[in-house]
């Protein structure tokens, strides 16, 4: 992963945006952006997870824009440092957010005392969630974010929107006008969905 670390880290160097110093200092230094996981037991729930999920989604969120850029110019795509923001930080609120726990969990059949087959079971070191401020994650890392940079509004709406469409009425209502300000939010949308599907496995921790 430290190969990794710094190839982000040489991304994100040539930002131009105010506050992106700070930004990458508080990443590299106060957080565990690049050992944290990318969830708890999904895709990339691995050490260093979340920073390869994210690497992973803007390498293919790049590849989706060159190829839109092309097939129909009229469509908005924005420029490769707001592609850098948006990729690399459309998790950010995944930073001090997960901590490592023990449970007892069942690993194959083992042979008791008494000469009987029964579960084996064994404590295992896993992910649980230390969430300090419950919000949904979207919006979250918008808000985190603002803290250092300042955002665009069809950044704003990309990383709040990235998860796809909701479950509640009224979000997808949000969700979908969304969409109609910005057609770009659905490249955000299936770029994340496709690295965690098709680049990404997940750890089995139970």
């Amino acid at each position: 992963m430290e190969n990794l670390k710094e190839i982000i880290l040489a991304e994100l160097s040539t930002i131009q945006r105010e506050g992106m110093g700070r930004l990458i200092d508080y990443i590299s230094n106060k957080t565990d952006y690049f050992t944290a996981p990318a969830s708890m037991n999904g895709h990339s729930n691995i050490d260093g997870g979340l920073c390869l999920h994210s690497h992973f989604v803007y390498e293919i969120l790049k590849d989706k824009c060159d190829y839109w850029r092309n097939k129909k110019p009229e469509i908005f795509i924005p420029d490769n440092d707001s592609l850098k923001i948006i990729a690399y930080f459309h998790d950010f609120a995944k930073c001090n957010f997960y901590k490592k726990g023990f449970k007892n969990v069942k690993e194959g059949k083992k042979i008791n005392n008494y000469g009987k087959e029964v579960d084996n079971w064994i404590e295992k070191e896993v992910y649980e969630i230390d969430d300090k401020f419950p919000l949904n994650h979207g919006c979250k890392s918008v808000i985190m974010l603002q803290n250092f940079i300042k955002l665009k509004d069809y950044e704003i709406l990309s990383i709040a929107h990235h998860m796809g469409i909701p479950e509640t009425y009224e979000d997808k209502k949000a969700f979908h006008k969304a969409l109609e300000l910005q057609k770009f939010i659905i490249l955000v949308h299936t770029a994340d969905f496709e690295a965690s599907v098709l680049l990404e496995e997940v750890n089995k921790q139970k």
